[in-house]
């Protein structure tokens, strides 16, 4: 399932394609989250600063986002 993820203030936000919103304050609390949701690494897009500077979340963020997904992935083989 395909999830778009954007920063507000400091809360992070994913529009998954079903409609449904998420949200946490935390980059690895959001990827589990996406998780649960069936939603794999290679199906989050997120916003870039190039798009949106004030929405964009931080490098780390998006780190931590790809990096917590394929933790789970890895886990399933």
């Amino acid at each position: 399932m395909k999830a778009r993820v954007y920063l507000e203030g400091t809360v992070l936000y994913a529009d998954l394609e079903n409609g449904l919103r998420l949200s946490h304050a935390d980059a690895v609390g959001l990827a589990d989250q996406l998780w649960t949701h069936d939603v794999k690494h290679d199906e989050v897009s997120l916003l870039d600063w190039h798009e949106d500077p004030d929405r964009a979340p931080l490098t780390g963020q998006k780190i931590a986002i790809h990096a917590r997904l394929r933790l789970h992935g890895n886990s399933r083989d």
